[in-house]
């Protein structure tokens, strides 16, 4: 997995490089340029024609590595015009040298103009950037902490209005990288090429919003440097989930690879029951059990093929109460996994049911979603809990009430409030979100990478749980059952998006694309059939 950075982790990594491992930092800055031409001439440039490039350059390191952008793309035929908003005696040391090699181009190459704040200023007012095809943002880098300030905030305006492709150097410059929040009208990037290893800020809050695509360019940090075990933040990608995949024997049978015994649906929420059943079993698990009352029998019996139900003997009402737990022990211990929660409804009497349950079946196999959360919520601070091998699925919402902190102190402060949750219960949190986070007892943190907006809408979060436990069922560790499920939903989501498209996205269409999602990363992305 790649490690994610804070802006203070990645300055020591860069210490680290030139101090312990000899890597002159200047060193560091031509191979961040080299990839990011590397990436322009094999791929924007092939989508559209490149008349001209307009780079963006600050005073610092970051500014360093757009002068050092602008003599690489001249040297391969493109041309380039630079802003730069510092004198050259303001410039970091490795800034200088690059803009002094720059000045001395500028002088010989008809395709490089080196122009000033006070030049540009002047320009914008006239026709002379109409034809810029690409503007690069090298203006501030990882180290911002307070709102843009003028000339800055001017020129990253201007920038975002114009019509073109704009990429963004390591970082979109008006964007924290710590928290990802936008600290003035942050420059709107269609991709951000991130150096060395990727930063917190472009994944969370505003990060995604103003990011665009975001690439990591590798800039030779010795893999000890790269894979720092002190950092607990990683990115969840495709060969992460490839070597974490169940493998099903040669001879195996329905009850071997996985037995879940679904605890959900309620009236008017059995859809969310049977979503959540039917992905289970989409993700390779070998039977689904679903809790059923008298009154709700008949639906499910209308509308469930593969999913097994179990109808209460003594339950008159269409919601669980504590008197079913007697009844049902021996489905309990039958069952691999409990899927708990998918419209199981809000009633006083199920949520009694439900704590007695966990209190009864404290090192059961457990997924806690939905409504399972809302009704943990009411006690879960009262009771001495323990929620070890369960993995617990909230969003925002039901992490913000089965901790009572509101919904903006959490996104604040999301890795500690995530983090301390899932030591204190010894438990895995994942926290649906964009992206979603997964929390571990010892402090790891799994960014996912996968999922679109067109998944914000109701029942997708029933379709993980499924798919969740279905991985969970399957023998899968707890944290790998968490990790996989989220990655496969999400990428079963963007497979529908590509072929149905965002805004017609429904849940079931995600539960549709399962197979697809797992053939692909069993073959590592290649469409094989």
């Amino acid at each position: 997995m790649i490690k994610v950075v804070t802006s203070k982790e990645i300055k020591k990594l860069d210490l680290e490089a030139s101090l312990r491992f000899k890597i002159p930092s200047i060193v560091l800055m031509e191979n961040a340029a080299i990839g990011v031409v590397d990436f322009i001439t094999n791929v924007i440039s092939n989508k559209k024609n490149l008349e001209e490039i307009l780079i963006l350059c600050g005073h610092g390191n970051n500014g360093g590595d757009g002068f050092s952008i602008a003599r690489h793309l001249v040297n391969r035929g493109f041309k380039v015009k630079v802003v730069y908003t510092s004198s050259k005696d303001k410039l970091s040391t490795d800034a200088k040298i690059n803009f002094e090699i720059l000045q001395k181009f500028s002088s010989k190459e008809i395709n490089l103009e080196l122009i000033p704040l006070k030049k540009f200023i002047r320009l914008k007012k006239t026709n002379y950037f109409s034809k810029v095809d690409l503007i690069i943002d090298a203006l501030l880098g990882t180290g911002l902490n307070s709102p843009l300030r003028e000339p800055i905030l001017s020129l990253v305006s201007w920038a975002n209005d114009q019509e073109c492709t704009k990429l963004a150097v390591d970082i979109p410059t008006g964007l924290s990288s710590d928290n990802g929040k936008d600290l003035g009208k942050a420059f709107h990037a269609n991709y951000t090429l991130t150096m060395g290893l990727p930063k917190i800020g472009l994944f969370i809050n505003d990060g995604p919003r103003v990011s665009g695509e975001i690439l990591i360019v590798d800039i030779s940090y010795p893999s000890t440097l790269s894979n720092y075990k002190s950092i607990k933040r990683n990115l969840v990608e495709i060969f992460d989930i490839k070597e974490r995949l169940p493998q099903r024997p040669y001879d195996a049978h329905k009850y071997s690879v996985g037995k879940i015994f679904a605890i959900a649906g309620s009236r008017g929420l059995t859809g969310a029951a049977k979503m959540s059943c039917e992905a289970a079993l989409r993700t390779g698990c070998g039977g689904v059990l679903l809790l059923t009352t008298k009154k709700l029998q008949d639906i499910y019996a209308k509308s469930l093929k593969e999913v097994m139900t179990y109808q209460l003997k003594n339950n008159e009402e269409d919601y669980f109460v504590l008197e079913d737990l007697n009844e049902i022990e021996a489905k309990i211990n039958w069952a691999d996994v409990l899927m708990i929660g998918p419209g199981l409804g809000q009633h006083e009497s199920t949520g009694k049911f439900i704590m007695e349950l966990l209190k009864k079946y404290p090192n059961k196999r457990k997924v806690i979603d939905a409504d399972g959360l809302n009704l943990l919520s009411d006690f879960i601070e009262n009771e001495k809990l323990n929620l070890t091998n369960s993995i617990l699925t909230p969003h925002l919402g039901e992490f913000s009430r089965l901790i009572k902190r509101n919904i903006d102190e959490i996104k604040e402060n999301i890795f500690k409030f995530g983090s301390n949750f899932a030591k204190r219960y010894n438990t895995v949190l994942v926290l649906k979100g964009a992206p979603t986070l997964i929390f571990d007892k010892n402090g790891e943190v799994f960014i996912n990478s996968t999922g679109n907006p067109g998944m914000a809408t109701v029942g997708m979060g029933d379709v993980l749980t499924g798919i969740t436990s279905g991985f969970y069922a399957q023998g899968l560790s707890d944290m790998d059952s968490a990790i996989v499920g989220v990655f496969i939903h999400g990428l079963s989501g963007d497979i529908a998006e590509k072929k149905i498209g965002m805004f017609s996205l429904i849940s079931s269409d995600v539960i549709k694309f399962i197979p697809k999602a797992i053939k692909l990363v069993k073959y590592s992305g290649e469409e094989l059939f």
